[in-house]
């Protein structure tokens, strides 16, 4: 199958200047790049031409870091997005509760609250939640899924009372009296609900039979395509998360490459397990190597900072939170990772998280060279400091920037951080200024996988009430393009096929509305998504309502 692109900026992420006539591609494949009358000489009489009419060829995004199946099967959950007030947040569960059979009395769970939008500026409490039900458990994940809230069915059924201590590596809210309000803070404290949301063992967050991984990984592989990304990741595996991605990718409900990162505390024998997929994508999944996570989240002043978070009513002695392991285990899981020769991404949003992290690397790479080799990466990096980021660029380590942050919830990480590093978040800029390599990602589903929302972010740096977050950090729109396409194929170690559009690349291409080279950086993110191709076939489509193209056959045949 041959097909020719033309008429319309084709944008390589070669250079910025470089603007062929016309792309070929054959066999999932870019064949020829250059002026449209020799390209059309090296094609078959059969090739398919499509006059892109104006519009942008460019290749597709590359998302490097997210969480895949997650996003899928999240979407089956209630949504609590868009409540803008507890009480709306009790209205969504109750109408998912009227709406069940009254003898079910399976978990109740909803994602994505934020209590940045919602009136009170507050997480919802135990009591907040026990209007929805005492009978049943209730359960709301923050947007950043790394605290939520439960009803007093959960608390009580936990066994959690005023004496209960906060594990390591996490904590529970409480009420002025010391007894548990619900709010339970990182994977340590969310365990103590796992039994009761979980009871036949339906892995993760979710009671059994929830998490359909052929259905969510449908749903997710949907949604990253419409917003032309062709490779996702998905960057905490437990061990079902993995086995649910593999029976998708059997079952062939991958639409795009999917990298998996299992967390090193479920064990480092993934690639001895499923040789099949350790070297190459198979069914479109591969494994990429492990992931670590370090600390939490800045928004939910989790993440564990060098310094003391600014005070706010209720908490005037805030600290600098906690990390999730201990050094001695990071070093641990990090050596075990290097001995395998393996890639080693680690979650960290705070200073003190990318310190430990820096100082692991540095350590353990100096005895295992192949650790630097596979390219270890630090996730979200949102206060990595200038003297880390240099010894970064010395280690070779990625920056992959959660520069989303900044529309989300830039406003908290000033009330959070103070003026001077809360508009240093995601520093973009400081990186690329010390030669780390950097990408941009929007661990989803924490937000939409959109990278055309993520480079504007970037770009602009402006907060959801219009503040400014540091436009010292900003990056041209060159560069954010680069991070999300040729950056995050080198991240991947698939820069040779990946990335750009010249010969013998795979033929992975978006058609975008406009040329984002050419427009305003504050419109970017207006810039629509039409058509989607993977391995050179079309695998979304905007539809008449937006024609994205005019496919041609041509009325004689094509010269060779």
């Amino acid at each position: 199958m041959e097909t020719i692109f033309h008429s319309g900026r084709i944008l390589t992420m070669v250079a910025p200047e470089d603007a062929p006539e016309a792309v070929l591609v054959r066999d999932g494949r870019i064949a020829a790049v250059g002026p449209l009358e020799e390209i059309r000489q090296l094609a078959t009489p059969a090739v398919e031409e499509v006059d892109l009419a104006g519009r942008t060829l460019m290749p597709a995004f590359i998302d490097p870091h997210g969480h895949l199946l997650q996003h899928g099967t999240l979407a089956s959950l209630v949504d609590l997005e868009n409540a803008r007030s507890i009480a709306e947040v009790v209205a969504a569960f109750r109408e998912r509760l009227a709406e069940r059979d009254p003898s079910d009395r399976t978990p109740l769970i909803g994602a994505k609250y934020d209590p940045q939008l919602l009136a009170e500026g507050r997480h919802p409490t135990r009591t907040d939640l026990d209007q929805v039900s005492t009978e049943v458990p209730v359960f709301a994940l923050h947007r950043s899924m790394h605290v939520a809230v439960g009803n007093s069915v959960l608390v009580d059924g936990a066994g959690l009372t005023a004496e209960t201590p906060d594990p390591d590596g996490g904590r529970f809210g409480r009420f002025p009296d010391r007894t548990p309000d619900g709010y339970v803070e990182e994977n340590p404290a969310m365990a103590a609900y796992m039994p009761l949301l979980s009871p036949g063992g339906g892995g993760g967050l979710l009671p059994a039979g929830v998490a359909n991984p052929l259905r969510a990984a449908e749903l997710a592989s949907a949604d990253y395509l419409r917003h032309g990304i062709t490779t996702a990741q998905e960057g905490a595996a437990d061990p079902a998360t993995v086995t649910g991605l593999i029976e998708a990718s059997k079952a062939g409900k991958l639409g795009l490459d999917v990298v998996v990162y299992p967390v090193v505390q479920s064990g480092t024998r993934y690639f001895q397990e499923h040789p099949e997929f350790a070297d190459d994508y198979r069914d479109r999944l591969r494994l990429g190597g492990y992931k670590m996570i370090l600390d939490g989240s800045p928004q939910a002043r989790s993440a564990w900072m060098s310094e003391p978070y600014e005070p706010i009513e209720g908490d005037e002695d805030p600290g600098c939170a906690y990390p999730i392991h201990s050094p001695a285990e990071v070093e641990e899981f990090t050596r075990a990772v290097a001995e395998q020769g393996r890639q080693l991404i680690a979650h960290c949003n705070g200073d003190a998280a990318a310190q430990l992290w820096v100082d692991t690397v540095e350590r353990v790479g100096a005895e295992h060279p192949a650790l630097l080799e596979a390219r270890p990466v630090m996730i979200h990096a949102q206060t990595v400091r200038d003297d880390q980021l240099e010894r970064m660029a010395e280690l070779g380590m990625i920056a992959s920037i959660f520069s989303v942050h900044t529309w989300f919830w830039g406003d908290v990480h000033l009330q959070n951080f103070g003026p001077v590093r809360g508009r240093r978040i995601s520093p973009a800029r400081s990186a690329l200024d010390r030669d780390v390599r950097v990408t941009l990602h929007q661990d989803t589903p924490v937000t939409p996988p959109d990278m055309l929302l993520t480079t504007w972010a970037a770009v602009n740096r402006i907060s959801r009430t219009g503040k400014e977050i540091g436009p010292e950090e900003r990056i041209s729109t060159w560069e954010a393009l680069r991070a999300v396409t040729v950056e995050a194929a080198h991240q991947y170690g698939e820069e040779g096929s990946k990335g750009q559009i010249r010969e013998g690349m795979r033929a992975d291409l978006v058609i975008l509305s406009a040329d984002p080279l050419a427009t305003a950086p504050s419109n970017l993110r207006e810039i629509d998504v039409l058509t989607t191709i993977k391995d050179g076939t079309v695998v979304f489509d905007a539809g008449p309502a937006s024609p994205p193209t005019r496919w041609i056959q041509p009325a004689t045949p094509t010269l060779r």
